[in-house]
């Protein structure tokens, strides 16, 4: 590629009937000015480009990273009601047997309960026989302490003891 300094430095060989030598020469020296212009505008926008390229991919990294950073969350957050729902399902059955051991216990509870009620009914029925036998006896010995026969046989004994004893 030619310099803006080489169309500068240019020299044309003379002729007979050549162009002018200012006129070639102010071309030239505007013809190099635009060069050198273009140049380094040219110069500037490789620097521009490079310098976004540098960016873009700088941006495209980070895309690709946010975009690993989501598929990664979205990973975890599966994996976290995942292990929320088989943890829910180990809480549940071990509640479910727990309520039916509790429940177990309480149809255990309830049958010796039970039995213990109907033992000691029996019991408190064989107790009351007993007690009623006595109440039966009681009565049977209050009436006959009581009776009119025995009163009368008790007067006698008393009146035969005090008039023994007066006598004397």
């Amino acid at each position: 590629m030619i310099t803006a300094v080489e169309i500068r430095n240019q020299q044309f060989g003379k002729s007979l009937r050549g162009y002018d030598s200012n006129e070639v020469n102010n071309f030239l020296l505007q013809v190099a000015q635009d060069y050198e212009k273009l140049y380094s505008e040219n110069a500037t926008l490789r620097d521009n480009m490079q310098r976004l390229e540098y960016e873009l991919q700088k941006y495209r990294k980070l895309e690709e990273t946010m975009n690993n950073s989501l598929i990664l969350a979205q990973q975890t957050a599966e994996d976290v009601k995942s292990n929320a729902r088989r943890e829910a399902a180990i809480i549940m059955e071990e509640s479910k047997r727990r309520i039916a051991e509790v429940f177990s216990l309480y149809q255990d509870l309830i049958k010796r309960l039970g039995v213990f009620s109907a033992d000691l009914k029996g019991q408190l029925l064989g107790q009351m026989e007993i007690v009623e036998k006595n109440q039966r006896k009681m009565e049977e010995l209050s009436a006959f302490f009581f009776s009119k026969d025995l009163k009368e046989l008790m007067e006698k004994l008393e009146a035969s003891t005090v008039g023994e004893q007066c006598s004397e």
